[in-house]
């Protein structure tokens, strides 16, 4: 049982997800300044409301408790101390999902380090241990010089109506306690707020905030998720915007804030890490030029021809985006480009061990290469080759090169495919001679399905001096329609 499942930053703000059998919960914070009340911490926490027990309270609702702790101490003193209980909403019946529920609280607190702990258990659930987190934070903030606030990512939002917790800046802003992206988010938004440009620039001159995405290997800016904003000089200037993400695919990424003057020198800048998951989507061939290749693995590849080749057994296994750059960019690509394509294709699907994923896919092409070839055509290139690596080893192969009145044929079964089960794959060889197999029929989505599979296998000696053999008839259920069905 871990009391921490993983930290998904630490990077001016902070996300963590508690998990075990019976609590899920997220934590984030972000620093901000108050000319009122100087310096404080805004604290958000996020309870998944399944993961908590309910209990029914005087008014005969359900509704869950947890008791929040939290703890800052800078050396041996206490600066901070906060423990209460959070309560979920109600509900009136125990069969439903029981609802999400979020706590923020803003503390007050001097400029400084902290060491930080904070305490979640749950109230109606003796048998749960409590969970800890331990962090360092840092609250800053500089008098005559442009500073930001935490950037602080948000689920949703609307117009204040009456005052209350989650409203700030005319708004009530619902905090989203997380930095993972799923595909059905299609925007990231997000709340900053930037001190003392008053006090570094002209009071009557405008100035340019630009905010964007940038790769967080790289650090480059995205060429479609940019933008900028004007803004008149003030204390305090609101940056509260969002970006659209659906079409950024997955990866790691930063979102940055930068403060620039007339002249576009950057004065300020602040960033915050994510995750964003999304599969089927590719980046432009702009945005791959600014993927950082130095030093990785990709940046070992300096034979355009093995490259090339390295590329194009990934057919089987690319999205429609990708095999649109394998198509039509990779003949005219540059090394460079190629080589960031390349590491971009295995950093989605191993973040953190992209070459060792590429290296034990290349152990599957050696093998289709060597298995597969023919005098024109790489093993990868082939359908049973093609068939191999998209799928993995089948569970079984039935071979007949050698039936009277049939075509050379294979018959390929799978156990399972996905969420698929019992699927077949028949190749066979019209032409006899040589070793390529065409995917002939299969009853796996998305493959070719060709009903009249058998008679096109047996069509080998169909026609005799023109006249059809009668006795090809009584061969129909041979071997093939046996080893089909058994298989």
């Amino acid at each position: 049982m871990k009391k921490i499942l993983f930290v998904l930053i630490s990077l001016f703000v902070t996300t963590t997800v508690f998990s075990n059998d019976n609590l899920s919960a997220y934590f984030s914070y972000a620093p901000f300044y108050s000319e009122q009340n100087g310096t404080y911490i805004e604290t958000n926490i996020a309870v998944v409301g399944n993961s908590v027990v309910f209990k029914k309270n005087k008014n005969d609702m359900y509704q869950a408790s947890i008791q929040i702790t939290m703890l800052f101490k800078n050396g041996d003193d206490i600066k901070e101390f906060r423990k209460y209980n959070l309560f979920s909403p109600e509900v009136e019946d125990t069969v439903e999902n029981f609802p999400n529920f979020v706590d923020l609280q803003r503390i007050t607190i001097p400029k400084g380090n902290y060491n930080f702990e904070l305490i979640i258990s749950d109230n109606y659930n003796d048998s749960t241990q409590n969970f800890t987190l331990s962090d360092i934070i840092t609250v800053d903030y500089i008098e005559n010089e442009i500073c930001f606030s935490g950037i602080e990512l948000i689920d949703k939002f609307s117009k204040t109506k009456k005052q209350n917790m989650l409203s700030k800046s005319g708004f009530d802003i619902v905090p989203y306690v997380s930095n993972f992206y799923p595909n059905n988010v299609e925007k990231i938004a997000f709340y900053t707020e930037i001190y003392n440009v008053n006090k570094v620039l002209d009071d009557s001159s405008d100035f340019l905030i630009n905010y964007y995405i940038e790769t967080y290997h790289s650090g480059k800016a995205l060429h479609d998720f940019n933008r900028f904003e004007k803004q008149k000089v003030s204390s305090v200037n609101i940056l509260f915007k969002e970006i659209p993400i659906k079409k950024l695919p997955s990866g790691n990424y930063n979102l940055v804030a930068e403060v620039r003057d007339r002249n576009n020198n950057i004065l300020k800048a602040k960033k915050i890490f994510f995750q964003r998951s999304n599969p089927g989507i590719e980046l432009s061939p702009l945005d791959i030029e600014s993927i950082n290749i130095n030093g990785t693995f990709a940046d070992k590849f300096s034979n355009i021809n093995v490259l090339a080749d390295y590329i194009s057994s990934l057919w089987s296994i690319s999205d429609a985006t990708e095999q649109k750059f394998i198509k039509n960019q990779l003949k005219s690509a540059n090394i460079k480009l190629m080589q960031q394509f390349f590491f971009n294709f295995w950093s989605k699907r191993n973040t953190t061990s992209p070459e060792q994923e590429w290296l034990i896919y290349k152990k599957q092409v050696d093998l289709v290469n060597k298995s597969y070839s023919t005098q024109i055509r790489r093993g990868y290139e082939t359908d049973r080759g093609r068939v191999y690596l998209q799928y993995g080893t089948p569970n079984s192969i039935f071979e007949s090169k050698h039936e009277p009145n049939a075509y050379p044929y294979e018959i390929w079964h799978y156990y399972k495919i996905d969420n698929q089960t019992n699927k077949k794959f028949v190749f066979y060889n019209s032409n006899i001679v040589g070793d390529d197999f065409v995917l002939l029929h299969s009853d796996a989505k998305g493959e070719i399905i060709n009903k009249n599979w058998k008679q096109i296998i047996n069509k080998r000696n169909t026609v005799i001096n023109g006249i059809e053999n009668q006795n090809d008839k009584n061969h129909f259920g041979g071997h093939y329609d046996e080893e089909y069905k058994t298989h």
